[in-house]
């Protein structure tokens, strides 16, 4: 299967013409989407900018779409093995040039220790985090991951997500040394390639990320194929994402999004798709609309219904980024709820540390996760790779 492209004339053209489409077409759309047939992705650019219809109705036909998956959520937590990067995306605490974060990186004996206390609490899925470096220490840092990834599998993780930012195909191996296979040479453990594209507008990427070589961010297309290569090396799991505020074009975001979320299921691949917003970062706010970060919650709450429409095999990730009453009404959209820190190894017996100066952004929600998690335990919803 060829690498995922995307056309962004194309895109523009299919906005264009769901912008104008005529009132009744989203009420038809709607109608066909209660009855049980999924909006194609033009439908869905269609329904965001009918604005007749209230972003309440659509949630209303997309959690009855969903049916008893409204009453099961999955969950995983972040470990940030380190917060050191080379790229220099202005958006992010932990940009190369940020002097106001406290730097870390956590020996890989305090690593396994987070994964143990993880496992004591209950949480059995995990992401492993670290910057995104370039090709000169990139191989430090496949080796450093897949210490922790190794360790993750003689620990019986059920799911674990790898977030190392885009990786060449002679530096996969390294990173999957030792891990198991199938028969078929797919990785045997649930290991998820984590690469946010960010925003998928070419313009807005290079705003952000820049176009110096020496950011390993800075090259729109590798990163764009990078769950392309990583699916030939065995990843049978993939997770793309947004970064809402970056691009002032939501429309555009949520069909490319679409666009490469297809491609990837296309593929045989399992998909979860991430669609965080802007939050603060060490030393200042973010690049991007700081009060209402970027996308207001009805938008949020818009987008994510039509994400649940269109693509129903796909699962979408909420973490505590939002905070407590945005996560309540979402929550029978979405299929994972991911709790915990972004600061680097901060987990305790009971809790975990937030310090803003070592962290990626803000946690807006800074609860226990089990506290965050029993919420929806008591409402009835089963969470897997929970056993709290």
């Amino acid at each position: 299967m060829d690498d995922f492209r995307l056309d962004e004339d194309s895109i523009r053209a299919l906005l264009t013409r769901a912008a104008d489409a005529d009132p009744s077409a989203a009420e038809r759309i709607l109608a066909d989407a209660a009855a049980g047939t999924p909006p194609s992705i033009e439908d869905i650019a269609v329904l965001w900018y009918a604005r007749a219809i209230p972003t309440e109705r659509i949630a209303d036909v997309a959690i009855a779409a969903r049916g008893a998956r409204t009453r099961h959520l999955e969950t995983f937590s972040p470990l940030y093995m380190t917060n050191t990067c080379d790229a220099a995306c202005r958006m992010c605490g932990m940009r190369r040039d940020n002097d106001a974060l406290v730097r870390e990186t956590a020996e890989l004996d305090t690593v396994k220790e987070q994964l143990g206390t993880l496992l004591d609490r209950g949480m059995q899925a995990v992401a492993l985090l670290t910057g995104e470096y370039g090709a000169e220490r990139r191989p430090w840092a496949m080796r450093y991951v897949n210490a922790a990834l190794q360790a993750t599998e003689r620990m019986g993780f059920n799911h674990v997500l790898v977030n190392v930012g885009s990786i060449d195909d002679d530096e996969l191996p390294v990173l999957l040394d030792g891990i198991s296979r199938r028969a078929d040479g797919m990785l045997a453990p649930k290991v998820t390639m984590c690469t946010f594209q960010e925003t998928y507008d070419r313009r807005t990427y290079g705003k952000f990320m820049g176009k110096d070589p020496s950011n390993p961010r800075s090259d729109y297309e590798r990163r764009l194929t990078n769950f392309d290569r990583a699916r030939r090396a065995g990843f049978r799991v993939a997770n793309p994402g947004v970064l809402l505020g970056l691009c002032p074009d939501v429309a555009f975001e949520l069909v490319a999004a679409a666009l490469h979320v297809q491609h990837l299921l296309d593929a045989g691949m399992e998909i979860y798709l991430s669609t965080p917003r802007l939050r603060r970062i060490a030393g200042r706010e973010a690049e991007g609309k700081a009060a209402a970060r970027g996308v207001s919650d009805d938008e949020f709450v818009r987008l994510l219904a039509l994400f649940s429409l269109a693509l129903p095999d796909a699962k979408l990730v909420l973490t505590t980024r939002e905070p407590r009453a945005i996560q309540q009404r979402v929550a029978t959209l979405v299929s994972v709820l991911s709790a915990g820190s972004s600061a680097v190894t901060p987990y305790t017996q009971d809790g975990a540390r937030f310090p803003l100066e070592a962290s990626q952004f803000e946690v807006i929600d800074q609860r226990p996760f089990e506290a965050i998690l029993k919420e929806h335990l008591d409402a009835g919803v089963t969470i897997e790779n929970f056993a709290g």
